[in-house]
């Protein structure tokens, strides 16, 4: 019989109970299953807690776990819009800046150049659930990609206006003198009849007859590359390189204003108009020349210039 942890018998001899005196090697026995018990019950009432009940460990990893896939999904919907804005910066690339400049549109295989796969992707093969890190990663490495071209069109398309810009301000646009003054002009581009010789020449310019002294002016921006007498019928002259191909010529000056190397503007006066060299009369005669070919002024004027805007264009060029 056993009572609160005591073991009890009847003594037959004395017909009462008395405690029984175990050995040391029952009590140690004892404590040995008791204590197995004890850990046994310890362990399983462990797993069901874990089973069944989260530890505060679970539930903070749990957090963090909703927390990026709440920032992925706000990451995803960014990687879309700004997907949206490069595909209109490429729409307006190909329809609009590169055809106004005669580019044509850069080719789909070269916008979509490098998005393809990589095998830095596999990296990330061994972390847990990685689908949505590489999703993140193709799309992050797609748009950076495709706006690294789309930044070369642009940077294209920027040097080519800096040179339009450079070219219009340089190409020889305007006449060589004012609307406001009297002038008429006497001999046009092309074949005639020298007034000295009689004979059929090719004349490279234009004459434009006036009184003496009419102010000549730079029809384009340039650098003056001869500013003197011309002992071969011209006279005193002024010749311009303004770049890209482009060469005038103002002959038969009275005086001249400007000197060899000077860079001048579109509207500055370089002359006087005069009857000097091989002239007949007081006069200028103009020429261009494209890529080393003479070319009829006519065609580089803009014949819609009204006086006012004429005077615009030569204050600006007399300011320093």
């Amino acid at each position: 019989m056993n009572m609160f942890g005591r073991k009890y018998y009847i003594n037959p001899e004395t017909l009462r109970f008395e405690e029984r005196n175990l050995t040391l090697k029952k009590q140690l026995r004892n404590s040995l299953v008791l204590g197995s018990g004890l850990l046994i019950l310890a362990l399983v009432m462990r797993v069901g807690y874990e089973q069944y009940a989260k530890s505060p460990r679970l539930v903070y990893y749990e957090n963090i776990n909703n927390e990026l896939r709440s920032e992925y999904k706000i990451l995803n919907k960014s990687i879309q819009l700004d997907e949206m804005r490069l595909a209109e910066l490429e729409r307006r690339d190909d329809r609009f800046y590169r055809s106004i400049f005669g580019i044509e549109p850069l080719a789909p295989s070269i916008r979509e150049a490098g998005t393809g796969g990589s095998p830095r992707y596999s990296a990330l093969q061994s972390i847990s659930n990685p689908d949505m890190i590489i999703d993140v990663s193709i799309k992050l490495d797609k748009v950076s990609n495709k706006a690294r071209i789309q930044s070369a069109s642009f940077e294209d398309i920027e040097e080519l206006a800096e040179r339009n810009l450079k070219l219009l301000a340089c190409k020889p646009s305007i006449q060589p003198i004012s609307p406001e003054d009297r002038y008429w002009m006497t001999s046009t581009f092309g074949y005639r009849t020298d007034p000295f010789n009689k004979r059929r020449t090719f004349h490279r310019g234009i004459d434009l007859a006036g009184p003496y002294g009419l102010d000549i002016y730079a029809t384009g921006e340039g650098v003056v590359i001869s500013a003197e007498y011309n002992t071969h019928g011209y006279g005193r002259e002024v010749v311009i390189d303004h770049g890209f191909g482009y060469k005038s010529r103002y002959a038969h000056l009275q005086k001249i204003n400007v000197e060899k190397g000077d860079k001048v503007k579109r509207g500055q006066v370089i002359g006087k108009l005069g009857s000097t060299g091989r002239s007949t009369g007081p006069h200028l005669h103009y020429e261009i020349h494209f890529n080393r070919k003479s070319i009829n002024p006519l065609y580089c004027f803009y014949e819609d210039i009204t006086p006012r805007e004429f005077k615009i264009i030569s204050d600006r060029a007399a300011q320093p």
